[in-house]
């Protein structure tokens, strides 16, 4: 197995030149997360120590427009990071392997965007949102239960994709298991948006909610039997011996 903390060596071949190319992927995406992340510190700043006055209608405007627009590309990057996990884990498309990975790290995006999200918060003046009822879940005005479930899926989100730091340590196996909370986050994700979203009754949200909780649902059912069968061929291949014990000729 590629280990893909290991740099790339020249000429050793298509394996390892894919993953240099993966590898580049990622330091932009992390450096486009890490620009999304500083917004969102700044945009956290101005809200709570700017925006103490009331603001004018088109700021107010604007701010509610980022908010919708990063907690709803923030979702659509989670789903493409989750899809593109089953996908490469279950080998269900291996002719895509090459694209599939570097989807799969838009998790960077997608965790930075849901920071700046939950930043803007502080300047909707509607849901009244303050430091700490978007740091502690459940203690918000607005929606208390399906906004703490976001809080949640932000905390469990940041975990997963930090726990890759400590993969040598711990190990595979265990790395793998803690991996499996990509599903919670998603769940919690979906959940937060189907009724904490102030789109969500309308009919682009909810089809785009249909569309990406059932794809979800749908490749983890495929991976799953894929894996199934996986693990039952060996066996049924050794109980398939050249004559029965007690069988006539």
């Amino acid at each position: 197995m590629i280990n893909p903390e290991r740099p790339a060596r020249p000429g050793a071949g298509p394996a390892a030149a894919a993953l240099e190319a993966e590898s580049k992927v990622g330091e932009i995406l992390s450096l486009a997360a890490g620009a999304l992340v500083g917004a969102a510190v700044a945009a956290g700043l101005a809200a709570t120590f700017v925006f103490d006055q009331p603001m004018p209608d088109d700021v107010t405007t604007i701010v509610w427009y980022g908010i919708r627009t990063a907690g709803v590309v923030a979702y659509i990057m989670l789903w493409l990071t989750v899809v593109s996990g089953l996908s490469i884990s279950g080998a269900l498309f291996p002719k895509w392997g090459a694209v599939l990975l570097p989807v799969h790290q838009l998790a960077d995006i997608a965790l930075s965007l849901a920071v700046l999200h939950a930043a803007l918060l502080l300047g909707d003046r509607f849901a009244g949102f303050t430091p700490e009822t978007l740091v502690i879940p459940f203690r918000s005005t607005y929606e208390p239960l399906w906004s703490g479930l976001g809080i949640l899926a932000l905390y469990i989100g940041g975990i997963v994709f930090w726990s890759v730091e400590f993969r040598p340590k711990v190990g595979y196996a265990r790395w793998r298991q803690l991996h499996y909370l990509s599903f919670v986050v998603f769940a919690l994700a979906l959940l937060h948006g189907l009724f904490a979203g102030t789109d969500r009754e309308t009919v682009p949200m909810r089809v785009l909610y249909l569309l990406t909780g059932g794809s979800v649902i749908a490749l983890t059912g495929v991976r799953s039997l894929a894996l199934i069968r996986k693990r039952a061929a060996p066996r049924g291949v050794a109980r398939r011996p050249g004559r029965q014990p007690g069988a006539t000729q």
